[in-house]
């Protein structure tokens, strides 16, 4: 009987920045694998802070409470993204204060040949299939905000154009409180032999185009360790001004037998 074996990797670079404010991490069980990857925001250890209680909450839920089958994915990633909402908002520093920190984050699951996704944030999933690479998440920015206005016909063009200088502002991340945001699919995606699934920061898709980074992953062919270094070293040599921390992580299907 043949069965979707995945095979992971991951890595990340500081870039430009003093510290490094990405984390990503993996984990199985039952059966199940789910891949997180967040990035954190709010000063050194604020953000740091915050990337690592997303990703701690997430897979600490999974190892403790994971959903009965990839099905029931979609609702636990809801919720597991909730319980990290509240635990990067109740973050404090050393003087009890709230470190007012956030972090973006996104997720992939998957079981038996189906992957359910999940996204809070600017941080993005790709899937490559077939020769052809498509965007699997949206970006939770002011940008969306404007182009829902528009198609309602609440602002004009000129209105969304004079706006768009703070389309970049995030509207939904982990410790915002109450999370106003987060995507996951309808349905659980069917996945294929040699599909590559690719998590990444933004540092990834601010210095490269949709185009240089399906060049790396053909290029890298199939080896997903080459795969997530080339991404990350392309995007720092590519960058046309300070390269923000960057993360790569990759998931390559591949066709196996039991």
């Amino acid at each position: 009987m043949k069965e979707m074996l995945p095979v992971i990797a991951r890595y990340s670079i500081v870039g430009d920045r003093e510290y490094q404010q990405d984390l990503c991490a993996y984990a199985e069980n039952g059966g199940l694998l789910l891949a997180v990857l967040c990035d954190g925001m709010g000063g050194m250890e604020g953000g740091e802070k915050a990337a690592e209680a997303g990703v701690s909450t997430m897979l600490g839920l999974f190892q403790s409470m994971p959903p009965a089958g990839i099905g029931e994915a979609a609702a636990w990633m809801r919720a597991a993204f909730e319980a990290a909402d509240a635990s990067v908002a109740s973050l404090r520093g050393e003087n009890g204060s709230p470190m007012n920190a956030g972090s973006t984050a996104i997720a992939v699951m998957i079981e038996e040949g189906r992957m359910q996704w999940g996204c809070v944030g600017d941080s993005r999933i790709y899937l490559m299939r077939g020769g052809v690479l498509s965007t699997v998440t949206r970006m939770h920015n002011y940008n969306l905000r404007l182009d829902e206005m528009l198609r309602e016909g609440v602002i004009s063009p000129e209105e969304m154009e004079r706006e768009s200088v703070r389309g970049e502002a995030l509207i939904s991340f982990l410790g915002i409180g109450g999370l106003p945001l987060a995507d996951t699919g309808t349905e659980p995606l069917p996945l294929y032999p040699e599909d590559v699934i690719i998590l990444c920061s933004d540092g990834l898709y601010k210095s490269m185009d949709d185009q240089q980074i399906q060049a790396v992953i053909e290029e890298s062919g199939g080896n997903v360790e080459l795969m997530v270094r080339r991404l990350a070293d392309h995007a720092l040599r590519l960058a046309t001004g300070k390269q923000d921390n960057t993360t790569v992580m990759a998931v390559r299907i591949l066709s196996g037998s039991r």
